[in-house]
Order: structure tokens, then C-alpha cells, then sequence
């Protein structure tokens, strides 16, 4: 329940101050274990792919965001779970695992934190055990625009629109052979083939 409602309350606020420009959405399947996987420009990002597909999402979350004993029991509610980025979180991965095979949605960001310059991105091998591990399907995503309703270190939205497009989904038997740095690399393939 305290998902839907902040799902519904994010979803009006985002008519106001980040309208969604939403592509692709037919690509989406309505059940079973699914990883959205995306490029990241903000802090808005998880919050912009779940309100724009109307399909309950969990997704990993930086470890710092569940200090505070009261937010971090709100993040869980809402389908969170930490992930240590400076380290290997093995038991985070192995989170996203357990949580595809119970045929829940996954919103995982290959790139593992914000990137704007594209000299500036390092794809995370993370994805790609997750994918060949979990063995579902995977939906590329492409978010443009969060980054100029909330660029990195602000703290207020500003007005502006958001563009979110998702591309076909992807067999994950088609990574058969391949390392997880390749499966990862060739999942963020797909996600840049849909900027434009």
C-alpha cells in the first residue's frame, strides 16, 4: 500500500515539476523476474522509471541513503535494498538474484552511479553476473533531461521534461559464452542505441 501511495503522489508532483515524455512502453512485460536497466544522470532516475511504466519496481539503493533508521525503513517499504558501491556488495547482488527469481522488477543502473560526460563512464561487471545469473529478461532504458530538472549536488527540482524510452527487451540466453563485463557492456550498448 505505501508503495502505491507514494507511487500516485510522485506521479501528480511529476505534472507539475518533471512531465514524463514516455516511449516504448508496449516493450514492457506485465509479469515476471524483469531487470530495467538504465543510464543514470540523477538522483531522480529510480523514482522516474517505476511512475513511468506503472509497474512496481524495486531497486538498489546507496548504502548512505539508510543512515537514518526512519528513511532507510521507508526505502525498504518502498522495495529497496542497500548496495555498498566502493566495494564487490556480493550480498546486494545476490539480492537483485533472489528478487528476479521471485518474478519481481529490478531497476539496476549499469554504470553504477551518475554519469553526464561521457568520458566519465565505467560500466559495472555487476549487471552483467546479475543478468547471466538470474536468467531473465532485461529492458534497456534511456532517461534524458533528469539531469537538468536535478542536476548533481541540487537540492531543489527544477521544471523541466523528461524524456524516458524503452527499448525491446533482451533474451538473457543471448549472453550465452560471454563474461559479465561483456554482458555488461553489451547491455549499455543497448541502452545508448535509444538516446535521440
Amino acid at each position: 500500500m505505501i508503495y502505491w501511495i507514494t507511487w500516485f503522489i510522485l506521479r501528480v508532483i511529476s505534472y507539475f515539476l518533471f512531465p514524463i515524455k514516455t516511449c516504448g512502453r508496449e516493450n514492457i512485460p506485465q509479469k515476471g523476474g524483469l531487470i530495467f536497466a538504465s543510464n543514470h544522470r540523477s538522483n531522480l532516475d529510480p523514482v522516474l522509471i517505476p511512475i513511468a511504466c506503472f509497474r512496481r519496481c524495486d531497486f538498489v539503493a546507496k548504502d548512505s541513503l539508510f543512515k537514518n533508521n526512519l528513511f532507510g525503513r521507508y526505502l525498504k517499504r518502498l522495495g529497496a535494498f542497500p548496495i555498498r558501491r566502493e566495494v564487490g556488495d556480493v550480498g546486494a547482488l545476490k539480492e537483485a538474484i533472489k528478487r528476479l527469481k521471485n518474478g519481481k522488477a529490478v531497476v539496476i543502473f549499469p554504470e553504477g552511479t551518475r554519469v553526464i560526460e561521457e568520458n566519465d563512464r565505467q560500466i559495472q561487471p555487476g549487471v552483467g553476473l546479475i543478468a547471466a545469473k538470474a536468467g531473465k529478461t532485461i529492458v534497456p532504458v534511456f532517461i534524458e533531461g533528469s539531469d537538468k530538472a536535478m542536476p548533481p549536488g541540487a537540492k531543489f527540482i527544477k521544471r523541466n521534461l523528461i524524456s524516458i524510452t524503452y527499448g525491446k527487451p533482451i533474451d538473457a540466453g543471448s549472453f550465452k559464452g560471454l563474461s559479465y563485463p561483456e554482458i555488461a557492456t553489451k547491455i549499455m550498448r543497448e541502452i545508448l542505441k535509444l538516446r535521440g
